[in-house]
């Protein structure tokens, strides 16, 4: 009983998210008692928000990824935007919530991994925004060409990675035995972000991206030129070992150097965070 009560308290500073909940879905009783631990899912869960838009979650990290993106507003989108940039757009719903909360706007969304993005294509043919999306099946990396992805069964869709000597040490808690499994890895098309600002010809409102570790190598091998087109980044950094010698430091240094201001570091002190960065020249706000 003490046990339950402690956690009760515990989640009392949780009271605004828990009424954003509300405020998404009448079907907050149970995520609301899935996601603070007190009950279950039973999945798929078919999730319906007051909006009009249906989520399907498959698994618990489902759950987590709706709330940080739907009921916390992780990532700060703004009714004006135009063109937003989804890499690392997982099963699709921060490109659904982006449509939304900006609803005359272009979303370009980019999942390498084959099943993760039949997924993706299925969220947003089921909510109606297919004339507002592009869908590009390939992975953003520092180099284009062919990369190789995790299919080791049982990690997150939101965990694969393109394997690489930095990213590797990222997945051994996620992965647990797996992580001792001799698999063939998927076999994906890379491009780099200069190719895909290049497809697009214009200038990117906000760049949201969450590529699990490739996020440094990506970033800092993109010439300053082609960064300035990006007004607004929301960046999910994740924390190296002392030893990788890269780190948010080396990275906000750099988008400096092309003109960026940090505006937010969100630090989770558990390896990794959000960084939203803005350029000096584009509008001032969020």
């Amino acid at each position: 009983m003490l046990h339950k009560i402690s956690r009760v308290l515990a989640n009392v500073s949780r009271l605004p998210e828990i009424f954003g909940c509300y405020r998404e879905t009448r079907q907050w009783r149970s995520v609301i008692l899935a996601y603070l631990g007190f009950g279950e899912l039973h999945y798929p869960y078919a999730l319906r928000l007051r909006s009009g838009e249906t989520l399907t979650l498959q698994e618990h990290s489902d759950l987590v990824i709706f709330w940080l993106v739907f009921v916390r507003g992780h990532y700060p989108v703004r009714r004006g935007d135009r063109v937003i940039l989804d890499i690392g757009a997982n099963i699709g719903l921060f490109t659904i919530y982006a449509a939304r909360q900006a609803p005359s706007s272009r979303v370009i969304a980019v999942e390498p991994f084959p099943d993760t993005c039949e997924r993706l294509h299925r969220h947003i043919d089921e909510n109606n925004v297919s004339n507002r999306v592009i869908v590009l099946n390939c992975a953003v990396a520092a180099e284009r060409g062919r990369g190789a992805m995790d299919s080791a069964g049982g990690i997150p869709s939101q965990y694969r990675r393109i394997d690489s000597a930095d990213t590797a040490m990222l997945n051994a808690k996620h992965r647990g035995v797996a992580a001792l499994e001799n698999l063939h890895d998927v076999e994906v098309e890379q491009k780099t972000l200069s190719d895909i600002l290049e497809m697009l010809g214009g200038d990117v409102d906000l760049l949201k991206m969450n590529i699990h570790g490739s996020e440094y190598s990506v970033l800092m091998s993109t010439p300053g030129k082609a960064l300035q087109r990006l007004h607004r980044l929301a960046v999910q950094y994740h924390e190296f070992p002392a030893a990788a010698h890269v780190g948010k430091s080396q990275l906000f240094s750099y988008l400096g150097g092309s003109g960026f201001q940090l505006l937010l570091d969100r630090d989770t002190r558990r390896g990794s965070g959000l960084a939203v960065l803005a350029h000096i020249s584009a509008p001032q706000g969020w």
